[in-house]
């Protein structure tokens, strides 16, 4: 039995991790929204009739947004809210990247400032805007992906692991301030994800033992599901076949 509608933002929707968890979120029934720089590209992602699949209509939509910019995220907030009568559900935060390694004596600030806006800003900027809406309903949940390397030292990999370190604690932050509205706050710590970016330099038996996008979507799913209303603060560690 599928759980009731859902309305859910999910940022990065279009890349390849988050395309993944918008399609298996929608055919749970739930009614998804994606911010995305590019309309043209989320219908090419989104449009089943592109790829010569069955037709099969989801509740999959976009607003243009910079997810870097404030006043861009403010505006896709104005229209989701406006379509769902203030009703907001889950914001789950995929955005993400990682530099080329790079010692920290010999990088430059356009690494730190990719980094920041990247992996922290749009995390920032959109859980900050979701956790008002929810709290106003008292309700909501808000995910965020992380990674392993926020939580160790990696060389050469500076950037990268301090601001995915720093969602960890936005996480936390949020869920404490919260959590007497409902609203719910975890993140999602996985190891290397199987994803053709990540295959065109891992060897066939490290594939083998990634974590997989959708066992990413169905976690994310058991936490937005009635059954998971008392986890909050959690760093969920999930590190594939080792």
């Amino acid at each position: 039995m599928k759980n009731k509608e859902k309305i859910i933002i999910v940022t990065g929707g279009t890349g390849q991790l988050g395309r993944v968890i918008v399609r298996y979120l929608a055919e749970e029934g739930n009614k998804l929204y994606v911010p995305s720089q590019s309309l043209e590209k989320f219908r090419k992602i989104f449009d089943n009739s592109q790829h010569g699949e069955k037709f099969k209509l989801s509740k999959i939509y976009s607003f243009n947004c910079d997810a870097s910019n404030l006043e861009s995220v403010k505006d896709f907030y104005s229209s989701v809210m406006e379509l769902e009568k203030g009703k907001l559900d889950v914001l789950i935060n995929t955005v993400g990247g990682i530099h080329p390694p790079v010692n920290i004596i010999d990088s430059d600030d356009e690494i730190f400032d990719n980094m920041i806006n990247l992996n922290l800003r749009s995390a920032y900027y959109f859980s900050k805007e979701a956790s008002g809406i929810m709290k106003k309903n008292s309700y909501g949940r808000i995910i965020s992906i992380s990674s392993i390397a926020s939580l160790k030292v990696s060389p050469k990999l500076y950037y990268y692991s301090m601001t995915k370190n720093a969602v960890n604690i936005l996480m936390n932050t949020l869920s404490a301030e919260l959590k007497e509205f409902n609203v719910m706050c975890n993140t999602i710590i996985p190891g290397t994800i199987d994803t053709p970016s990540n295959r065109d330099w891992g060897t066939e038996e490290e594939i083998k033992k990634w974590v997989t996008p959708d066992s990413i979507a169905k976690i994310i799913q058991n936490l937005i599901s009635e059954d998971f209303d008392n986890v909050h603060s959690s760093e969920i560690k999930v590190l594939g076949k080792l």
